[in-house]
């Protein structure tokens, strides 16, 4: 789960990281408009010397770059800043408006902390030219940034802090003060059951009583939904991972089905196509998915069953996908099973397509245990309910089925657009032979 800014500042502050003062507002709220110069908070913001920050809310980066962030000094910009909410931001709604403190700084900084798949353990990433020129300073080459692996048993050490602070050629006095907020970041990171947490920047603060300090002025962090199980104290909005939206109700259908059984997995992502996509595994399916777009087709969604989920699970997960009105085809795909039962997974398949009965052309290939079975409770429904259904079995690879599908959906539609033709130059005819 991606979280916003404002929850990613209560996480950092929770473990000790200095934050700039802020107030959140959020769309709809009493408090969304600000009109007179008393208003507590905001009023406190603009008096203090710098002005203050207006941020959307937003699940999606770079919003310096695209303006969704403001510099407000006066109150009329300050009105102007308010009026990012309800507005949209990269195709994705504003709710809410975290209203910050200006800080002044010396310098600033790009931290991240992020689990390392090569390597399998954590890691640190730092770089002394952080801000909204981060990613292009990476892509020139122009930027130094150093990466330290994190032995998981030991934790972040100090000596690790100071290996990288030598890289980047901070002074003895600033590496004893980034110290404590370097540690404070990496328990955030391992307690809180983290994937990524990044702050860019990280600014060291040049002038007042906080001179030399340093303080996060961002926070993107991510959080590993399979430990969530661990902080039952958090209430964060649903929300899609790796997308900048709210889950659908689909969506968040299948999420609860899956979280009331242990056994196996099902997942629904919804997308802007056409085609239903109900495949099993990881691996295979993002190969599947890639076929199907080259073949002309558009995903419906991205769907996954693995590890033998039973009859109910794929029945409530097919019948979720069927739900998606203007679907246009429908492909049942995956690889050669191992622990998987192909019978009672496609006899879910088969209860749901009993019910909707969809009009559109139905491709399916699976093999695994029981796959002859499998198929054959497929071919039966399809007889018993007049579905346009064609089952194939390993003899018949993955990816040509995207083929075959497509060809099938192109076929159906230029005929619905003959007939269309046709029905119209009746009709035409009969009009002229009534006038």
């Amino acid at each position: 789960m991606r979280l916003y800014e404002f929850e990613g500042k209560e996480l950092l502050k929770k473990y000790g990281v200095p934050v700039p003062d802020s107030r959140l507002i959020r769309w709809g709220a009493s408090d969304s408009g600000v009109s007179t110069a008393d208003e507590s908070t905001p009023s406190v913001l603009l008096q203090s010397g710098g002005g203050c920050m207006a941020k959307a809310q937003v699940l999606s980066g770079l919003r310096g770059k695209h303006g969704g962030i403001k510099r407000c000094c006066t109150l009329a910009e300050l009105q102007e800043g308010l009026s990012m909410l309800g507005s949209t931001f990269n195709n994705e709604p504003v709710h809410a408006l975290l209203l910050e403190q200006v800080i002044s700084f010396s310098h600033q900084y790009y931290v991240s902390f992020v689990f390392d798949t090569d390597t399998r353990s954590p890691m640190m990433i730092l770089s002394a030219q952080g801000g909204i020129a981060i990613e292009d300073n990476v892509t020139s080459g122009t930027g130094t940034m150093v990466r330290i692996k994190i032995d998981p048993l030991l934790g972040l050490q100090e000596w690790n802090i100071r290996e990288a602070a030598v890289s980047l050629g901070l002074s003895k006095e600033q590496t004893a003060r980034i110290t404590p907020v370097l540690l404070s970041f990496y328990r955030c990171f391992e307690q809180e059951d983290a994937v990524q947490v990044e702050v860019n920047p990280l600014v060291e603060v040049s002038a007042g009583e906080s001179a030399g300090a340093f303080i996060a002025l961002d926070a993107k962090i991510e959080l590993c939904d399979d430990g969530a199980y661990r902080h039952k104290e958090r209430v964060y909005s649903p929300r899609v991972a790796g997308f900048a939206r709210p889950p659908t109700e689909r969506e968040l259908l299948v999420k609860e089905v899956n979280a009331k059984d242990y056994r196996g997995t099902v997942k629904y992502i919804e997308l802007d196509g056409d085609i239903g996509f109900l495949a099993a595994s990881g691996g295979g399916s993002i190969t599947c998915m890639d076929a199907l777009m080259s073949c002309g087709g558009r995903p419906s969604n991205y769907t996954e069953f693995s590890g033998s989920p039973p009859t109910e699970k794929v029945y409530h997960l097919t019948k979720a996908l069927l739900s998606k009105p203007g679907l246009r085809g429908l492909w049942i795909v995956g690889a050669i099973a191992n622990f998987t039962r192909v019978d009672e997974t496609l006899q879910g398949v088969a209860q749901a397509l009993e019910e909707i009965k969809p009009g559109y052309p139905i491709v399916v290939r699976r093999s695994g245990p029981n796959e002859e079975e499998g198929l054959e409770i497929l071919r039966r429904t399809a007889a018993a309910c007049g579905l346009d259904l064609v089952a194939y079995g390993a003899e018949m690879p993955m990816t040509k089925t995207a083929k075959i599908l497509m060809d099938k959906v192109n076929n159906v539609n230029g005929h619905i657009k003959e007939n269309t033709k046709e029905n119209n130059t009746i009709d035409e005819q009969e009009q002229r032979s009534v006038c």
